[in-house]
């Protein structure tokens, strides 16, 4: 895909690649145990290149993108979305992820309506096979926020999250075409392997197809683009597929990594796809 960007959109990009240094996703979680990969040191190196103060108006969507894309393709915490958009973890269906602590939750409302509701208890900690430190909760009052305010949360919220999942398509597809690259069966790689080479085909259409909605995201009038955001939940959970599929078992393996964005874009698109049916 040929896409320009604006060269201070590649800049900030820069920035937070570099801010998060060699940060990485936890190879062996504690599977069937709760896990939460929230990490405050990283957040607060993030903010110091601005990360946390780019939601204030809709000119800042680019860069809320452009940053949003590194950090999918770092599988980071979600968190990183959640609270600079949101100004909460985010709440839906009775569970809330990166809570522990937290002195209250966002909370979709139907027709794009915001409250941030106060967590009753620290709640009960839930096992998932993905790091997102899923509380259930049962919350108090909620303080409804303004509709422009929820309005501006919301596409902050969305833009990010197009952008993330872009940001885990992309990377797994790298990492699936080193390896295509690099595996050698009946003499050559197996990149060269017509089957092979259809599936990285469409999983790079999927991705470049993302990626472009990412961006169209901070050009649309639309808080929450509904049918977008699980599109691309969808699409990044194809890509992730295909490149298990093209590692084989190995792929599996927790040495390679990329069981981690396998399972981020599947919580992703599910916490995405809920917080959706929760502002309808």
């Amino acid at each position: 895909m040929t896409f320009d960007v604006a060269p201070e959109l590649t800049q900030f990009a820069t920035s937070v690649r570099g801010a998060m240094g060699d940060w990485a996703p936890q190879r062996e979680p504690p599977l069937g145990d709760w896990q939460d990969d929230r990490d405050e040191e990283l957040a607060g190196r993030l903010a110091d290149v601005g990360w946390s103060e780019l939601w204030a108006s809709d000119e800042l969507l680019g860069p809320v993108v452009a940053g949003a894309i590194e950090l999918g393709r770092a599988a980071a915490p979600l968190s990183l979305l959640d609270e600079p958009t949101l100004g909460a973890p985010l709440f839906v269906g009775g569970r809330a992820r990166h809570a522990r602590g937290a002195a209250a939750v966002a909370v979709p409302r139907r027709g794009g309506g915001l409250a941030l509701g106060t967590p009753a208890g620290e709640g009960h900690a839930e096992p998932t096979l993905d790091g997102t430190g899923t509380l259930i909760l049962d919350i108090g009052a909620a303080g409804e926020l303004e509709p422009v305010a929820a309005a501006a949360c919301w596409r902050a919220w969305n833009a990010a999250t197009l952008a993330y999942l872009a940001g885990l398509a992309s990377r797994a597809l790298e990492l699936a075409v080193e390896h295509a690259r690099s595996r050698e069966q009946f003499g050559a790689p197996i990149a060269s392997l017509p089957a092979v080479q259809s599936r990285l085909a469409d999983a790079a259409l999927a991705t470049d197809a993302s990626t472009l909605l990412a961006w169209a995201a901070t050009v649309s009038d639309v808080s929450i683009q509904d049918g977008e955001l699980r599109w691309a939940g969808s699409a990044c959970c194809d890509v992730t597929a295909s490149a298990q599929q093209v590692h084989g078992a190995i792929g599996f393996a927790l040495e390679t990594g990329l069981h981690a964005y396998y399972r981020r874009a599947r919580a992703t698109q599910a916490w995405a796809v809920a917080a959706c049916d929760a502002l309808r």
